[in-house]
């Protein structure tokens, strides 16, 4: 545990170098509390009243690359057939269509493509470090349900690359996806909708009137707006940063970082795996700020780069 925090007291100041706050770094102090069980608005929170146990991983046959049986659908792609078209032939919506293959839906689909459904549910495509409780948190869905939908138990190992039926009609995380993304593939989607009020680069400090550089996007919306991950990945760290207030961080593929500062809370601890689309946090006014609003930076390793860049 001592070798844990000490990485992160030594990463995270590295990451934040030359942040919005020209204070010197102080010890990091992890928050364990992962916020309240709403979103302000009386919306259940992603994962709220979930088992987060770590799964106990034991060495078990691999799931099938698509589970066998009547709840899976497949349907190849022939020319001129639209979304619409083989969610119909399918007998599923749209929405579970996008969602099940990971679909924008702007893509133009390409005959002999072969796509799958599910009348019972969404196709999830299990990620590269990614355990049955990750996933579960992301539906909010008990793992225990998801496992016995698929014929497995709570402790099997699972695979990147396989597929679990997830038990849920309702709207699931690519729906963010999709709406944040504005329907068109992009390596970040929108952490949230809102009007960019102070962009990239060289600045006067709102609050402390020094002239700095700011490494991210200030994001204008009101205490209590549900923060969404701009890309699959793992919590890197939660915790309070000088200037930032309570800041969350996220690693993902190829050296990449995400932060997201002012909050109020995160509904996601350290080592989580997210999705895109996810929502992981509150928004806020924490830290030195002049008045809600989230901040959002986007890292290539260390280095800060301009979000508006990367965004759809």
């Amino acid at each position: 545990m001592a070798i844990v925090v000490l990485a992160v007291v030594i990463v995270v100041p590295i990451l934040l170098v030359q942040s919005c706050n020209r204070q010197d770094q102080e010890p990091v102090d992890i928050i364990g509390d992962t916020g309240p069980d709403t979103a302000g608005d009386g919306t259940l929170l992603p994962g709220v009243g979930l088992d987060t146990t770590p799964d106990t991983q034991t060495p078990t046959a691999t799931i099938p690359d698509v589970i066998a049986g009547e709840d899976v659908l497949t349907h190849t792609v022939e020319d001129g057939e639209t979304l619409s078209d083989v969610a119909f032939a399918l007998g599923v919506s749209e929405a579970s269509l996008r969602a099940s293959n990971g679909l924008y839906g702007s893509e133009a689909l390409q005959p002999g493509e072969v796509l799958v459904a599910s009348r019972q549910g969404t196709l999830h495509t299990i990620k590269q470090g990614q355990t049955l409780t990750d996933i579960a948190v992301t539906y909010a869905v008990p793992k225990e349900t998801i496992a016995n939908a698929n014929g497995i138990s709570v402790n099997q190992t699972i695979f990147a690359g396989d597929r679990l039926l997830i038990p849920t009609t309702a709207n699931t995380y690519w729906e963010n996806v999709v709406r944040l993304s504005g329907g068109m593939p992009s390596l970040f989607i929108w952490p949230l909708q809102g009007e960019v009020v102070s962009g990239f680069g060289w600045r006067e400090h709102p609050v402390l009137g020094d002239r700095h550089h700011h490494d991210g996007i200030d994001i204008d919306v009101p205490e209590g707006r549900l923060v969404y991950a701009a890309a699959p990945g793992e919590v890197f760290f939660y915790g309070e940063q000088p200037g930032y207030g309570n800041v969350l961080i996220l690693e993902h593929a190829d050296g990449y970082y995400t932060m997201y500062g002012h909050l109020s809370s995160s509904f996601v601890e350290q080592g989580r795996f997210v999705e895109a689309g996810q929502g992981i946090a509150q928004s806020g006014n924490t830290g030195i700020s002049s008045g809600p609003h989230l901040h959002f930076e986007v890292r290539n390793g260390q280095f800060p780069i301009d979000p508006l860049r990367y965004l759809p």
